[in-house]
């Protein structure tokens, strides 16, 4: 009999096994699972050997779906996604609003703003009318420059100098000029009178000197040649050859020119001496106009600093007639609307919303996220005038957390919070979209990751979790 398929050599044929004998019955155990094999993959022989394109696309498409699935639970065990709580809210001022109001008040001039209009910092927004500090302002400037020219020419007067008074002075005060030089003039000429006399007595006594130096060479000369005639006459006198009488007429002569001699010498110290006495006088008198001078110059000084003083006080005054923006930002309400409205002393007639570099987000925050909050934690600031997924958010970090809820008119509690942005403008296309003050918005803030696995397992988590816990 031929041997069948998977039959060992030796074996008998399962017609001729006795199924009551223990080693026929592993044998027919054997027999059965090896032919059940060799059917099983003759089918499949056949199967691929009838249709092989369509066999190896179930193949191929097999292998896609077990490797879909092999990838998938691959990325999503390893692809994070942001985990954020979100809040809705508005933006609010980054700083209080300025209330602007005029110090002296006024009546309004001009308006340059109206309610609603941007404005920039140092941008002039309402000119109030400054006839009266410009009329104040002029009339100090004009005294000023008075007392400039004033205290140039006691100054100069003090120093002994011909006044230069400077080039504004000499622009915007031509008249005081004039009459400062004429007081120049005045007081030189009053200087001159009063030392006049004194200097004519100078003169005189100056030429006392010179005559009296004069006469005392002369009575020097005489006496010398008196004395060399004595001593060419002595000789003769002792030899008999001259008589006596001659000598002693010598001695009388030399004696007398002597007596002559010490009277000049004496009256030229005291010509001297008046001479000195003169000049001293005359410096007196000027030193007197000095002095006087000297005085009425720190008066002037310290009347023209206190005008200088009170002018920067009017120049001040004029420029706050002009009613500027402290800050960037808008223009919130007017309370005077009309040119030719009078506005108060102190008055706040204009209230500007800043806008700063940087906005402001507060928003309501669920209290059952609110564990998952601290400082820092980066945000996106979606502004709900502009389309998010055309315009983009606003990044920013969370910045302060309310301490306690806070209830609402609906008895609804939230936590509040706050959100600083990089910037404070979107951006598209170059286009710049301003965001101001009272615009809504939602908040996402970023308070951790999860993976993608993570985010489909949590329903059966949570699942398990509670039916785990049922009694």
């Amino acid at each position: 009999m031929q041997q069948m398929a998977g039959q060992s050599p030796g074996e008998k044929a399962p017609e001729d096994l006795n199924m009551n004998n223990e080693a026929d019955w592993q044998a027919a155990q054997r027999h059965w699972i090896h032919g059940g094999m060799d059917r099983l993959g003759a089918r499949a022989d056949r199967f691929f050997d009838t249709d092989e394109d369509l066999g190896l696309s179930k193949h191929l498409l097999m292998l896609g779906i077990i490797g879909f699935f092999t990838v998938f639970i691959l990325w999503a065990n390893w692809a994070a996604l942001d985990e954020v709580t979100r809040g809705d809210g508005k933006v609010i001022p980054a700083s209080e609003v300025q209330k602007i109001s005029s110090l002296e008040g006024g009546i309004v001039e001009e308006f340059f703003i109206k309610k609603g209009d941007e404005v920039k910092a140092g941008q002039v927004l309402v000119r109030l009318s400054d006839v009266a500090a410009s009329s104040d302002l002029g009339s100090g400037q004009a005294r000023h420059l008075g007392l400039l020219a004033t205290v140039t020419r006691l100054q100069a007067e003090v120093a002994g100098e011909i006044p230069v008074f400077p080039d504004n002075v000499m622009e915007g005060a031509p008249q005081s000029v004039t009459e400062e030089m004429n007081s120049y003039r005045a007081n030189q000429d009053k200087i001159t009178s009063q030392t006049l006399v004194i200097q004519q007595q100078k003169s005189q006594r100056e030429q006392e000197l010179r005559e009296l130096q004069i006469r005392a060479n002369d009575v020097r000369g005489q006496l010398n040649l008196a004395k060399e005639e004595k001593a060419m006459v002595a000789p003769l006198v002792e030899s008999g050859a001259a008589p006596k009488m001659e000598l002693l007429q010598l001695d009388r002569s030399i004696k007398q020119t002597e007596t002559e001699l010490n009277g000049v010498l004496s009256a030229i110290p005291r010509a001297k001496a008046a001479i000195k006495e003169a000049e001293a006088q005359i410096e007196d008198i000027k030193s007197q106009a000095r002095a006087q001078a000297q005085t009425e110059l720190s008066a002037k000084m310290i009347e023209m600093n206190s005008i200088k003083e009170g002018l920067v006080g009017l120049k001040d005054r004029k420029i706050r007639a002009d009613i500027k923006s402290p800050v960037n930002g808008f223009v919130k309400d007017l309370k005077v609307y009309t040119v030719g409205g009078v506005v108060q002393p102190g008055q706040e007639f204009i209230e500007i919303v800043p806008k700063d570099d940087q906005l402001l987000v507060e928003a309501r925050i669920n209290p059952k996220d609110i564990a998952f909050l601290y400082p820092d934690q980066p945000a996106v600031v979606k502004i709900t005038a502009y389309d998010f997924s055309i315009y983009g958010g606003l990044k920013g970090k969370l910045v302060s957390i309310s301490p306690d809820a806070v209830m609402n008119e609906k008895d609804e509690s939230f936590y509040m919070v706050t959100i600083l942005t990089e910037e404070n403008s979107l951006k598209r296309a170059g286009e710049i979209l301003p965001i101001i003050p009272g615009m809504v918005a939602s908040v996402d803030i970023m308070t951790g990751k999860k993976t993608v696995m993570e985010y489909l397992l949590k329903p059966f988590v949570k699942t398990l979790d509670k039916a785990m816990n049922e009694r």
